[in-house]
Order: structure tokens, then C-alpha cells, then sequence
């Protein structure tokens, strides 16, 4: 249903308004009360007046060019290379949701973020009011990344949100630098947010890194207690590491995996296609994502048309985080269409309605819903298929009934792992492998597979392949093998970090059995350096 009535828009535009955020004004019914100014940062440059303007209605001017809604080759790519938003509007336009974006800032009056905006739900970590409004030309991101979920639809101004009835708040964390208040942020509010949109996580630099315990906490905390049991939905971007350039000029491709943001039982990844359907540049490969989005164009057509600061409509947002809020809108509205779905639920359904994008890439592998691409996790999420799919289904069950199968599923091979002969062009292999037995878990539909790796004395780990096979034959990619040259400063170079305890997480082996043989091969791809095959354990989620 489509609201028709006017109102006043509060445009409480601020100089100095204080740094960063994800918030917007509310419409307000009747004159617009006088503002109250929060505290104010030194350091913006940016000034607001304020502003009572009428919410108009009409056709979205701009919605045709935003391809990843419909995808007509309007951008000179390929038609129907979308995520089918139109169809899934016919069901809902994410009415009752209620999302939280994580970020640096929010011109919360902008006027087609306004509309959708909680009164007086966001926060600013950086003055403690609820304005969090961008200070500078740099505190963009927030904005872009609000309008793709929830810009107002038919106002006659501007763009569409994927889930353009939904509502939001904004929380400036990334804006601060004090210890907790991104975990903070993740639980702040979290009986009433039912997702939490997250464009950011570890720089894109080819290390390990893994998230602070604090932010553990906090995901663990958000999908066992918020929205009263059913769990917060977290969504992260898988990152754009798919062309890392170190201090030597050297260029690698980073793996999801080694990002501890997103690679995490309780969090979905998402990653992003072009408007072809294919890998972009900057992609990650990962057997931690479970989606993609639409988010980057070609290079004239740039990326995603969004809403930007100074009431700006840029049409070049690209990156895995334009495609995160592009799955956050989709979760809006399956959320919309059963209020009822657990933070469980939530993957299950996005995995099982994915488009197989793509479909001659040669990394696809498995049939059916159990059809998987490192590249691309399940698929190109496609809104129509999950609403329809959410309509109707019956949940899986929340944190209380998740089982876990981890007691005694470790081993310590302690192996030496053979160098690789021949040449880095043509090396000559010989992996080692490990077993683990499962037998007695009562997990007959696998949801979650958490693999922790010790091979800590390895000179050069990027040397390492690093392999799970299943029971049922299908296999986890880990880790490839890299190089990063010898001409780096130890601090410079990730192929010398060690794996000390590294936990991967993996989707791949959704909906399987967890009882079996399950296989760790690690194998050394390139000539030189030496280390052992230390330990490794498993542990397994699911139903």
C-alpha cells in the first residue's frame, strides 16, 4: 500500500553538525517544531539551514536508471541482470521493518531519506545526539549506502530503496574511535532493529585479520536475544580485495576468509557482480559467502545511482559495500512478508532462492539449492524468489534449538608439509591430508562449518592450498596459494603471516550431513619454504 498524504519535511540541517552517522529527519504532521541543535564538532565544513518542504508524490525520476532494480541494459550490460525488486513490490515494500545502518554519517534530510526515518531513533558517537549528519565532503558513504535500502518510493524526487517503506536509524560508529562503540552499535536497540546493515570491515590487504571480542560478543549477544529470541540479522560485504597492490607493486587477490568481519557463524556475506553477472575487479572469493548483489557497472556506466550528500544523486556507488544494503533491502522485505523468520532462517531462504548467475563460470559445483561458486556463494540474491519463498516458510527454530556438534572433532597431524618442486609457473605437489570421523552428531542439515588451522613455523604461508572435503564429496576452498615476492618487509608482506589457530567458516555444505569422513588437505604450491601441518579442529551447526 502506498502512502498518498503530505506532511511537512523537518530539515534539521546544522553548521557544524558533528561527524558521521545513520539517521534521518521524520515527516512530521502539522508545523514543523523549532530544532534543537546538538553538540557541535570543530571540524565541519558542511553547513545546513533548516528547511519545511512538502513530501510530494509522483514517479521516482530516476528509477529507471538504477539497473540493479530492473535491469533493462539501460547501463549497457546484460538485460535481467538484477535482483527482480519489482516483482517482490507486488507482495511488499518492506512495511514494518525496521533496519540499522552502521557507518560513518547520514544526511538524515535528505528527501528521500526523510520520509522513511525513525523520530528520534539514531545516535552520534560523536556528540550524543540523534543527528548524526554528515560534517565533511568524506562522510558520504553512510548516505549512499542508506538510500539503496531505503530511499522513498514514488515522492516524485529521486530514487527507490530496494525496500522503500522500510525504516531506519543511523549510527555513527565507524565516525569514532573509542574502544566498544561499534559493538555498541550492533546491539543498540536491538529488540526494535531487525537488521543490521554493516558496509565496512578489515582493510582490503591481504592479511589475517581477526575481530576484536568485543564485536564476538556482541553478534553472539544480537542473534541469541535480539528482536526477542529470533536474532539480529547482520549483513557484511565479503570486501573488494580481488586486487590488492603491496609495497613492492606486487598485486594479489585476497580471500573473504581472511577477514574476520565476515567470516563468522551469525553474519551474512555478501558479495558483488556487475552488471554482466560476472566477477567484478575487486571480488573475493570466499566458502563464507552466501550471496551476491548487483553493484558495479562498466566504466562509463560507473556503479549504483543512490542517494549522496547536499541532496545528491550519485550514479557511481560500486563495491561489495553497495551490494551489502543492496541484500539488507531484500532481508527488508522477506522480513516484511514473515515477521516471523529467525536470524537461521534468514540465510537458509536467501541461499535456496538464488539466481545462478554466471551459469558457464566453471566454478559452479553441485545441483539444485546445493549448487555452489566460491565466487558468488549461492548465487545473485533475487528479491521476488526470497519474499515468495519467506511467505510460506516454516522456521527452523532459533538460537535455542541450533545444534552444535564440536566434542572431541580434533586432530594433530603434526606433519611435515613437502615443499612444491619445479617451478612457481609449474609446481609439483604433494598435499597432506587429515581425517576427521564424525559419527553420532545429530545434525542431519549442516548450516554452519567452523574450521580452525595451526600451521604456525610455515616460512611463507601463502604458499598454502588449504582444502575441506565434505562426507558427501563437495569441497570448501579455504585458502589459495599466493605470492607476494620476497622483497617485503616482514610487517609488508602477508605471505609470511603465519595460520596460528585461524577459524574459517564456511556455507558451502548447507542442507548436508555432518556424519563422515571429513578431509583437510593442505598443500604447498610453491618451491622454497617449509612448515608443518600442526593441528586442526571441526566443528559443525545446523539441525
Amino acid at each position: 500500500m502506498k502512502n498518498k498524504s503530505l506532511g511537512l519535511l523537518l530539515a534539521i540541517t546544522l553548521v557544524g553538525c558533528g561527524g558521521g552517522g545513520d539517521d534521518g529527519g521524520p515527516i512530521i504532521s502539522g508545523p514543523a517544531p523549532a530544532p534543537v541543535p546538538p553538540p557541535v564538532a570543530s571540524n565541519c565544513t558542511i553547513g545546513y539551514s533548516v528547511t519545511s518542504n512538502p513530501i510530494l508524490t509522483g514517479a521516482d525520476p530516476l528509477i529507471g536508471s538504477q539497473w540493479h532494480l530492473s535491469n533493462t541494459g539501460q547501463s549497457g550490460g546484460t538485460p535481467n541482470e538484477d535482483v527482480k525488486a519489482f516483482g517482490a513490490w507486488q507482495v511488499t515494500k518492506g512495511q514494518g521493518v525496521r533496519v540499522a545502518v552502521i557507518d560513518d554519517a547520514i544526511e538524515t534530510v535528505h528527501p528521500d531519506l526523510t520520509p522513511n526515518a525513525v523520530v528520534g531513533g539514531s545516535y552520534n558517537y560523536l556528540t550524543g545526539s540523534n543527528l548524526p549528519l554528515p560534517c565533511t565532503s568524506d562522510d558520504g558513504h553512510g548516505t549512499q549506502v542508506t538510500g539503496l535500502i531505503v530511499a522513498r518510493d514514488d515522492n516524485g524526487i529521486g530514487v527507490s530503496g530496494v525496500a522503500p517503506r522500510a525504516t531506519f536509524v543511523g549510527y555513527n560508529a565507524l565516525s569514532s574511535s573509542r574502544a566498544g562503540d561499534i559493538a555498541d552499535a550492533l546491539g543498540r536497540d536491538s529488540q526494535l532493529n531487525h537488521i543490521s546493515n554493516n558496509s565496512w570491515g578489515s582493510p582490503d590487504n591481504g592479511f589475517k585479520q581477526a575481530s576484536e571480542a568485543s564485536w564476538n560478543t556482541a553478534i553472539d549477544n544480537g542473534i541469541r536475544n535480539g528482536r526477542n529470541g529470533n536474532g539480529s540479522i547482520y549483513v557484511f560485504p565479503a570486501g573488494n580485495g580481488g586486487f590488492v597492490e603491496l609495497a613492492n607493486k606486487a598485486s594479489i587477490k585476497e580471500t573473504s576468509n581472511f577477514d574476520g568481519y565476515a567470516n563468522r557463524l551469525g553474519v551474512i556475506t555478501v558479495c558483488a557482480t556487475d552488471h554482466n553477472g560476472a566477477l567484478p575487479f575487486f571480488g573475493e572469493r570466499g566458502s563464507n559467502i552466501l550471496v551476491c548483489a548487483p553493484a558495479a557497472g562498466s566504466a562509463s556506466a560507473g556503479g549504483l545511482r543512490t542517494t549522496g550528500i547536499n541532496g545528491a544523486y550519485p550514479p557511481d556507488f560500486i563495491g561489495t559495500s553497495a551490494a551489502t544494503p543492496v541484500v539488507s533491502g531484500v532481508v527488508a522485505l522477506m522480513m516484511a512478508a514473515n515477521p516471523n523468520l529467525s536470524w537461521r532462517d534468514v540465510p537458509i531462504i536467501l541461499a535456496n532462492s538464488a539466481r545462478k548467475n554466471q551459469p558457464a563460470d566453471a566454478d559452479w559445483n553441485g545441483t539444485g539449492s546445493a549448487r555452489f561458486n566460491h565466487k558468488f556463494g549461492f548465487g545473485v540474491v533475487d528479491a521476488n524468489a526470497a519474499v515468495n519463498l519467506a511467505r510460506t516458510w516454516t522456521s527452523v527454530g532459533k538460537s535455542d534449538t541450533l545444534r552444535t556438534c564440536s566434542n572431541g572433532y580434533s586432530a594433530s597431524p603434526n606433519s611435515a608439509i613437502p615443499d612444491a618442486g619445479g617451478t612457481l609457473a609449474s609446481p609439483i605437489v604433494s598435499p597432506v591430508a587429515s581425517t576427521i570421523m564424525v559419527s553420532g552428531c545429530s545434525i542431519s542439515q549442516i548450516e554452519y562449518v567452523e574450521i580452525t588451522f595451526t600451521s604456525d613455523d610455515h616460512t611463507y604461508s601463502g604458499d598454502l592450498r588449504l582444502r575441506l572435503s565434505s562426507p558427501s564429496g563437495s569441497v570448501s576452498q579455504l585458502a589459495d596459494s599466493t605470492v607476494c615476492g620476497q622483497d617485503l618487509a616482514l610487517s609488508d608482506n602477508p605471505c609470511r603471516q603465519n595460520y596460528n589457530n585461524w577459524k574459517f567458516g564456511s556455507v558451502r555444505h548447507l542442507g548436508e550431513n555432518s556424519n563422515g569422513a571429513w578431509r583437510f588437505e593442505v598443500t604447498d604450491m610453491g618451491p622454497g619454504d617449509t612448515g608443518r601441518f600442526q593441528n586442526w579442529t571441526l566443528k559443525i551447526y545446523g539441525r
